[in-house]
C-alpha cells in the first residue's frame, strides 16, 4: 500500500470555546462533495446501486462511465476532491449475500480506503477516506460523515452498532487523534432532525458545559448546509420575514417514516414532518452567540459546507446533468425520476440536485484542504460554482475590492469566513465581499448578509441586501425588487440577459450593538434557472410538474463570521 502521512492536527480552544488554527493566506478556490455513497453501502445496494468508489472517484475527476441505459455518464465541470462516505453499519453486507463472512466489513472498508489512495493525485484530484455514522430513531436523525484527514492506518468506523449517542463518536475521534490519527465529523441532515440535531440539550437531556462545547467544536468544525434532501440553512417558520427560506425545502423524517403508517401497494406513505427548532442552521447560529453571552460558550460555532448524499455513486450536481441520485434500480432513467416514490414518502422529484463544497486553500492537497476544513474557510453551494470571499475587519477601504492585492490586505486587517472579530473600541465592524458567476451557469442576482445576534436574553435576525444586479435598489420596505426571469418552463432554457456577471460590496453593519454577541454570513443568489426535474419534464416532451416548483435560484452560503464584545 502507498502510504501518505497522516497529520496531527493543533486544536487551539480560544476563551470562547473556537476551535482554531494558524491564519494562512489562500489563494485558490477548490470544488468538491464530502457526502456520496457506492453499491457498500446496503441502502444503496438496494436501490441498484453497483458502482465502486473506483467508479465515483473516476466520475468526480470527468471521466465517463457506464449508465444502466446503455449510454455513458459524465459531468460537465470534474470536481476537485471527493469523499466516499458508506454507510458504516454492515458495510457491505448486501453484496455478501445471506451468509456474510465476518471478516467481510473490515475487507470493504480496506478497499474503500486503497481506493482513495489510488486515486489521490496531489495538486490535481484530492480524495477522502470517509464515512457515514448512521444514526436515526423515531424522534430524528443525528447522522454525520467522518472524514480522516489522511489514509495511513485507519482504523475501523465506529458505527451506530457501537453507539447511537454523538458524544460517544466525539470520544473515539478525540482518541483516534491522540493517537496521531486526525478526523472530523460532519452532521448533515440537521432538517430532518427533529429539532435534535441542534438541541439546547446533550444527548441524555442535560445542561450543556463548557468542556461538550469544546469537544463539540473540536470534532464538528462545519456542518453540511445543503444536500439531496433539501436545505437546512432556515425554514419559513423560523425565518417568517426571509423572502428565499422557502428553498428545496425537506420537512419530512425518515426513518420513523418507514416505520409507519402505508398500505400494502404503499407502504410508509404517512407523511410525518419534523420540529423545525433545533433543525435549521441559522437558528442554531444565533442561539450559540446567545449561549455565548450567557454562559460563555457557544456549542454551535460551525463553519458550512455542501453535500449530496447521493447513492448512486456519481456526484451529479448539475441540474441540466442530472443522471442519479438513489441507485440505477430506483431512479437511473428520466422515467423514473420523474414518476417513482422512491423510500421517501415524497415524490423523487422534490429531491435536491445539491450541494458542493467550496474550500479556500492554496493547493488541490489533502493537508492544504482538509485544514480550510478545520478553520472553517469553506462555503456551500447548491451545486453552481459561484466564487465568494468574505472577510471582516474594523478599518477596511471602501475601494478595497477594487485593489489588486485586496485579498492580502483582508487577511491582514481582519478575519477571512470562519474567523472571529473581537470588539474594537464600540466601532461597527466592516465586511468586504466579492462574488462572481459560476463561468458556465447563471449570472447573479444578489449578495445578502444574514445576521443573527443576541441581546436581552434574546435572539433575532436581519437580512441585508448588500449588492444587486441591474441597478436595483432597496426599497422602503427594506425589500429589494425581484430580478424577473427569463426562463422558458416548457423549453428549459433561460439566458444570461439578466444579473450580473460579478458583485461585490464594502458594508458595515447600521444596527451595530457593540455589547451583543453577534454572528455574519453571506448568501449569493443566482438569477432563476430550470430545476432538474424541468429539464427532465422538457426532455420527456412533459409540462412542468406541479407538486415542485419549476425554477430554482441556486445559491451559495459562507461560513459564518462572529463577533465577540471584549467585555
Amino acid at each position: 500500500m502507498t502510504r501518505v502521512a497522516t497529520k496531527l492536527w493543533p486544536v487551539t480552544l480560544l476563551a470562547a470555546g473556537v476551535a482554531a488554527q494558524s491564519p494562512t493566506v489562500s489563494e485558490n478556490v477548490y470544488f468538491g462533495d464530502l457526502h456520496l455513497h457506492t453499491r457498500y453501502s446496503n441502502d444503496a445496494a438496494t436501490f441498484g446501486t453497483t458502482r465502486t468508489p473506483d467508479d465515483a472517484y473516476r466520475y468526480a475527476k470527468g471521466e465517463a462511465i457506464p449508465h444502466l441505459g446503455g449510454i455513458e455518464i459524465q459531468l460537465r465541470t470534474p470536481l476537485d476532491f471527493l469523499a466516499v462516505t458508506d454507510h458504516a453499519e454492515n458495510i457491505g453486507r448486501v453484496q455478501a449475500g445471506p451468509n456474510p463472512d465476518p471478516n467481510l466489513g473490515r475487507a470493504v472498508w480496506a478497499e474503500i480506503v486503497e481506493a482513495a489512495v489510488r486515486h489521490y493525485a496531489p495538486g490535481g484530484f484530492t480524495t477522502f477516506a470517509g464515512y457515514e455514522w448512521t444514526v436515526g430513531t423515531r424522534e430524528g436523525n443525528l447522522h454525520r460523515n467522518v472524514i480522516f484527514a489522511g489514509t495511513d492506518d485507519l482504523p475501523f468506523p465506529f458505527s451506530r452498532l457501537d453507539s447511537q449517542n454523538p458524544e460517544d463518536l466525539w470520544d473515539y475521534l478525540d482518541t483516534q487523534r491522540a493517537n496521531g490519527v486526525e478526523a472530523l465529523a460532519i452532521p448533515h441532515n440537521m432538517n430532518v432532525s427533529n429539532g435534535k440535531m441542534f438541541a439546547l440539550v446533550d444527548f441524555a437531556g442535560g445542561p450543556m458545559t463548557a468542556d461538550y462545547a469544546a469537544q463539540r467544536l473540536r470534532n464538528e468544525p462545519v456542518v453540511e448546509i445543503t444536500q439531496a434532501k433539501g436545505s437546512s440553512e432556515t425554514h419559513p417558520v423560523m425565518s417568517p420575514n426571509d423572502e428565499f427560506a422557502d428553498f428545496e425545502l425537506f420537512p419530512e423524517l425518515l426513518t420513523a417514516n418507514r416505520a409507519i403508517g402505508g398500505t400494502a401497494a404503499n407502504p410508509g406513505v404517512v407523511r410525518v414532518d419534523g420540529l423545525v427548532p433545533g433543525s435549521y442552521a441559522r437558528e442554531a447560529l444565533a442561539n450559540g452567540v446567545r449561549m455565548q453571552a450567557e454562559q460563555g460558550f457557544n456549542p454551535f460555532q460551525f463553519g458550512f459546507v455542501g453535500g449530496t448524499d447521493f447513492h448512486s455513486g456519481t456526484s451529479a450536481v448539475e441540474e441540466n446533468n442530472m443522471t442519479s441520485m438513489s441507485g440505477d434500480g430506483v431512479d437511473a432513467t428520466l422515467e423514473e425520476r420523474l414518476v417513482t416514490n422512491t423510500w421517501s414518502r415524497l415524490p423523487f422529484v422534490a429531491r435536491s440536485a445539491a450541494g458542493l463544497t467550496a474550500a479556500w486553500a492554496n493547493a488541490n492537497t489533502r493537508d492544504q484542504i482538509y485544514a480550510a476544513f478545520r478553520r472553517r474557510e469553506t462555503y456551500a453551494t447548491t451545486g453552481t460554482r459561484i466564487t465568494v470571499r468574505f472577510f471582516g475587519g474594523w478599518d477596511y477601504a471602501e475601494d478595497l475590492p477594487d485593489h489588486d492585492d485586496w485579498v492580502a490586505q483582508g487577511y491582514a486587517g481582519g478575519v477571512p469566513m470562519g474567523g472571529v472579530l473581537r470588539g474594537a473600541g464600540g466601532d461597527a465592524p466592516t465586511f468586504v465581499i466579492r462574488a462572481a458567476k459560476d463561468p458556465v451557469a447563471a449570472n447573479l442576482d444578489r449578495i445578502q448578509v444574514i445576521k443573527g445576534w443576541s441581546t436581552g436574553g434574546g435572539t433575532f435576525e436581519r437580512i441585508y441586501d448588500v449588492a444587486l444586479s441591474d441597478g436595483r435598489r432597496v426599497g422602503p420596505t427594506g425589500k429589494a425588487p425581484p430580478v424577473g426571469s427569463t426562463v422558458d418552463v416548457m423549453r428549459a432554457t433561460y439566458t444570461n440577459d439578466i444579473g450580473a456577471a460579478s458583485l461585490q460590496a464594502v458594508w458595515r453593519d447600521p444596527d451595530f450593538d457593540p455589547d451583543a454577541h453577534a454572528v455574519y454570513y453571506v448568501r449569493v443568489i443566482e438569477i432563476p434557472t430550470p430545476r432538474w426535474s424541468t429539464y427532465d419534464t422538457a426532455a420527456a416532451g412533459l409540462p412542468p410538474r406541479g407538486d415542485v416548483a419549476p425554477t430554482l435560484q441556486e445559491r451559495a452560503y459562507t461560513s459564518p463570521i462572529w463577533y465577540m464584545p471584549d467585555n
